[in-house]
């Protein structure tokens, strides 16, 4: 009788110990899910203001309505910067532009004319520009693919990126060592800038052989005269149905040292309507 009773005892506190490690598991904390800092964004309301800065105080230079989309380029805290939209007003010193061409480097773009409105992008000497009036020392611009601004993160989706899935090798033999092809040096001496672009324009089809490109992205008429903003390599589409139009490219652009204009190859061609 003892010995059973020894054993109901011993099975208790086994017992007891078995639900005690239980109750001591750990929970696993769930996996953040990564937050996106760049891309394509979708707005969420109405009446979206677009400011100067990341601040809540900063000038308004544009407004969003639902719907609209807008490139994302960075986050800071509760705030995006996105490129700044078309219709930003943008201005920048009369002195440095003539005939739709920047004279000097490194120029402020401003959301007001004036010195004491923010600065919103810059532009490089040589750059073309689309004017659209000048008043007195100032002269008002369309938007550069410098210029920006910034949006309160909460108001904004972005869209997730496509994962592009890793090719499937089937191979029932051992691949081959690869050889490295031998190194080329193409024009070491050359100084060529490239950054990715988001352009407004009237697309015209080249006739000149000569020229870096089938395509060119011109400024609105002004004042009875166009003017090459970049050449557009376009691949295997056809861009010639877009002459004449107004339209909104986007792409990588290279702007080799020496040369008058860049060259832009084309990501996406949109008409502006």
């Amino acid at each position: 009788m003892k010995k059973f009773a020894s054993w109901l005892v011993l099975s208790s506190v086994l017992a007891a110990g078995v639900a005690h490690a239980d109750s001591m598991k750990v929970a696993e904390a769930p996996v953040a899910a990564p937050v996106i800092t760049g891309g394509k964004g979708t707005v969420l309301k109405n009446n979206v203001n677009v400011r100067a800065r990341a601040d809540k105080n900063a000038e308004v230079i544009a407004q969003l309505q639902k719907g609209d989309t807008v490139d994302v380029r960075e986050r800071k805290g509760e705030w995006l910067r996105i490129t700044a939209p078309p219709q930003t007003k943008c201005y920048v010193a009369s002195k440095f532009v003539q005939n739709g061409a920047v004279t000097g480097d490194a120029i402020n773009v401003r959301c007001g004319p004036g010195t004491n409105f923010r600065d919103i992008g810059k532009l490089a000497k040589g750059e073309q520009v689309a004017v659209v009036e000048t008043k007195g020392e100032w002269t008002q611009i369309k938007p550069t693919a410098s210029c920006t601004g910034w949006v309160a993160a909460e108001l904004i989706e972005i869209a997730e990126p496509t994962p592009t899935p890793a090719p499937i090798q089937v191979s029932e033999a051992p691949l081959p060592t690869p050889v490295a092809p031998p190194v080329q040096v193409v024009d070491e001496s050359a100084d060529v800038h490239t950054q990715y672009v988001v352009k407004d324009g009237i697309l015209s089809v080249v006739k000149d052989a000569n020229a870096p490109g089938p395509y060119a992205l011109l400024t609105p008429d002004l004042m009875g005269r166009q003017y090459i903003m970049a050449y557009l390599e376009s691949g295997q589409s056809n861009l010639s149905r877009y002459d004449g139009k107004h339209v909104r490219i986007t792409g990588n652009q290279r702007w080799k040292r020496g040369d008058r204009y860049p060259v832009i190859v084309l990501e996406r061609c949109d008409m502006v309507w």
